[in-house]
């Protein structure tokens, strides 16, 4: 049985198609797609929130890495671009093996790579804790930048050969927006997929919908503690709702530590029944830790609006 909550949350996931084309109008651009006509529904947001951030010292070597990324992601550079990158599965995905610059496309795309103003936009954490220089290796950052007139967010981490590109929530951008769920339709209803639980709990919050949060807690609670606090207008709302709708949510790798609302710290492991999900919420990164219970996902429950609103995430 599918429960009213489960088939809600389904339906909230599954938005209008012209909204989803919207919300990924930022990571289109960066896959080489054409984006004319397009006019991203979350670039506002962005660009509020990366005026607010206040300049932190930059790195030479991320920048050389993100700078090389993007030239390597759109000369179709194979070998250019998984030495800027973390390694993960289908990564080559990201490119066009159809399309081929000319020297004087390559030359016009160097100027622009070279002309890249790059943002930090997040601190450097390890284990969820902020660092400072020396950064050990695993030490995490995000960056923003413009590129032919999109937004375009970069998470970076320090690793034994420098710092490399994370291009996990691309990946799983890109796989979202090529999903038709039709497997899913034909069988009736949602399925158990902690991704899209954990989108759904937090998206009940912002929403202000603490009646559906019950149905995915992973222990009893009293839901309206966990949406009292929102008190966002209808227009901000509205942006950030269309944001969430369209995260990126990606599996944490083994080792992986993240601290979570109320503090703890989370470490992805290998067990069965419990899992660490990380999204990319604009250009905020937010854990989930998951439980297997009774078959069924849920989610270990944290106050994520408090959270977002004291980094000034929303």
């Amino acid at each position: 049985m599918i429960s009213a909550s489960d088939r809600s949350l389904y339906t909230v996931m599954s938005s209008s198609r012209s909204n989803r084309v919207q919300a990924i109008a930022c990571i289109l651009v960066v896959l080489g797609a054409s984006t004319c006509g397009l006019k991203s529904v979350s670039s506002v947001a962005f660009c509020s929130m990366v005026q607010s951030v206040s300049d932190r010292a930059q790195s030479p070597g991320i920048q050389t890495t993100i700078k090389s990324l993007m030239y390597a992601i759109y000369s179709n550079d194979v070998a250019a671009y998984q030495k800027c990158i973390v390694p993960e599965p289908h990564s080559n995905d990201l490119l066009s093996t159809n399309k081929r610059l000319d020297a004087g496309e390559l030359k016009k795309l160097r100027a622009e790579v070279d002309e890249m103003q790059l943002r930090q936009v997040s601190p450097f954490t390890i284990d969820g804790q902020e660092v400072r220089p020396k950064y050990p290796i695993g030490t995490k950052a995000t960056y923003m930048s413009q590129f032919r007139g999109y937004l375009v967010v970069i998470p970076v981490v320090n690793t034994e050969s420098g710092w490399k590109a994370d291009i996990r929530f691309w990946l799983a951008e890109k796989r979202q927006a090529e999903e038709e769920r039709r497997s899913e339709e034909q069988a009736g209803g949602p399925p158990n997929k902690p991704e899209i639980i954990a989108k759904g709990f937090l998206y009940c919050i912002l929403a202000k919908k603490p009646e559906e949060l019950g149905d995915i807690s992973a222990s009893p609670i009293h839901a309206e503690d966990y949406t009292s606090a929102n008190d966002l207008p209808g227009g901000d709302l509205d942006q950030i709702l269309s944001l969430c709708i369209e995260m990126p949510v990606v599996r944490a790798r083994p080792g992986e530590a993240f601290r979570m609302p109320s503090g703890r710290i989370v470490r992805a492991g290998r067990q069965t029944d419990t899992l660490i999900l990380v999204g990319m919420l604009g250009v905020a990164e937010v854990a989930f830790e998951l439980k297997l219970i009774n078959g069924k996902w849920k989610v270990v429950p944290e106050r994520y609006f408090e959270m977002l609103r004291s980094t000034g995430a929303i």
